[in-house]
């Protein structure tokens, strides 16, 4: 085990959680940390600090963390901006291995603020103690059942995508888009105003996790953009790693320094440095979690080019569209696959990228394994993207069993464009996922999702050829 995997370690896998300020009351913070770490599962010690009750739940509660007798690895500081000082102190004298504080009012606020934090950070430091935050919702781990937040969201699903947020507001919203995706996720660390532990330092631990392979990361401002991009850069290297940029405008930026306390910066010095690095940029926030679902199902994009097989055009123009306003561009087909797909198929159609086969595949969707490996068999198609409209007549059924068996002769991406209100759940989406189909529902988020990920391997292949 590498030292960054040992020094974060019992935080993110801690074998015993304090909650100081452990409440009984439901608005208070004190006691949704402690329903967050219950519903989660968590299979460790749990100690309550409150010094006015003698039980918190079905817990033994204590005073000050100074009287539990046994080791802590990770307390959770729920408690006033002015008491947090005071439980700071206490901990490091414990020897308590991690921190998380929610609590707001510090280096974000004003200089007496500041001058707090760092006064907390220089105890924590001559401690060893890491610390999340001040200032954050908090963070998770799905592999060891640990949310330290003051988000209930039950059972964390287990996945392979982290997210790195300076926003609280944002990571719950990453992690929302996660959830409605179906989608896992491995570690969500709320960063706030990193006392003492940078973005920097948890790229190198997820660096070195084996249960990330994506990393997302919000950032709103850094101090040390410098030591970011270079951890970045050498990160990136092993795992994907796509960020979101607060303070493209001068109000934003403002905004950001308002919030976090951290300078923005200048946007384009940014992105130029993102270019570099092999950090891929994406323009709107939910495209991160697209991005990364992309990226982790699907194989690696060995060129650009995509082509579209559907039974509806309005969703389809649409897909092509977005592509080719983020840059991506449409296969032109062979006259061989030309000839081919009508030969395949009951219906005389003129053939072109789209292919509309038109209501037939509604019905026969057979027909997307027939033509959606015909287009995989032409060189100049690097991505297929099978939009579907899915019927609420249970008789009809998606074209899933298809989409699967054409993954299995080939190792181009295939993407599935299930266009279908969030409230009519499609069953065969699991199953597709599993076996390498990425699937979205929403024709917008299907072409940027898809146009991220092919210029991510883009970003890729050019860093490739300039070593």
């Amino acid at each position: 085990m590498t030292d960054i995997l040992k020094e974060f370690e019992p935080i993110f896998s801690p074998k015993s959680v304090a909650i100081i300020g452990a409440s009984r009351n439901p608005s208070k913070l004190g006691y949704q940390s402690l329903k967050a770490l219950l519903e989660a599962g968590f299979q460790g010690k749990i100690y309550p600090i409150n010094p006015n009750a003698e039980t918190v739940g079905e817990y033994k509660s204590y005073p000050s963390i100074l009287n539990v007798p046994d080791e802590i690895d990770l307390a959770v500081i729920s408690l006033p901006p002015l008491a947090v000082l005071d439980a700071v102190k206490e901990c490091a004298k414990k020897r308590v291995k991690g921190l998380v504080i929610f609590a707001s009012g510090f280096k974000e606020l004003d200089e007496q603020g500041a001058q707090t934090e760092r006064e907390m950070a220089k105890i924590c430091n001559e401690a060893g103690t890491k610390i999340i935050g001040p200032n954050t919702i908090g963070m998770m781990n799905a592999y060891s059942n640990m949310n330290a937040s003051f988000a209930p969201i039950g059972k964390l699903p287990r996945g392979d995508i982290s997210i790195v947020s300076q926003s609280g507001g944002m990571g719950t919203t990453l992690l929302s888009y996660i959830l409605e995706s179906d989608l896992g996720f491995s570690k969500y660390i709320g960063v706030g105003n990193r006392a003492n532990v940078e973005i920097a330092d948890l790229l190198l631990y997820l660096k070195n996790d084996p249960t990330t392979h994506v990393i997302c990361v919000f950032i709103e401002g850094l101090d040390n953009a410098r030591e970011f991009l270079q951890v970045a850069k050498v990160v990136a290297r092993e795992k994907a790693v796509i960020a979101y940029k607060v303070g493209k405008t001068d109000v934003s930026n403002k905004a950001a320094f308002s919030h976090t306390g951290s300078l923005a910066g200048s946007y384009p010095l940014y992105k130029a440095a993102f270019d570099q690095a092999g950090i891929l940029e994406v323009i709107e926030p939910s495209e991160l979690v697209d991005a990364a679902k992309a990226i982790s199902i699907l194989p690696a994009a060995k060129g650009e080019k995509v082509a579209l097989v559907t039974h509806t055009a309005g969703p389809s123009l649409v897909i092509t569209e977005v592509l080719e306003r983020y840059g991506i561009e449409m296969s032109v087909l062979s006259e061989e696959t030309k000839k081919r797909i009508l030969k395949a198929i009951p219906v005389n159609i003129a053939v072109q990228n789209p292919v509309d086969l038109t209501g037939v595949a509604y019905v026969f969707s057979e027909l997307y394994g027939v033509v959606g490996k015909i287009l995989l068999e032409d060189e100049n198609v690097d991505a297929l993207i099978a939009v579907y409209t899915p019927s609420f007549q249970p008789e009809i059924p998606l074209p899933a069993k298809e989409l699967i068996e054409i993954t299995k002769i080939t190792n181009k991406p295939v993407i599935a464009a299930l266009i279908s209100p969030n409230i009519y759940p499609i069953d065969e989406k699991a199953e597709l996922e599993r076996n390498g189909v990425a699937v979205y529902r929403n024709p917008e988020r299907v072409a940027k999702a898809t146009a991220n990920y092919i210029k991510y391997w883009k970003m890729k292949r050019n860093l490739q050829l300039q070593k």
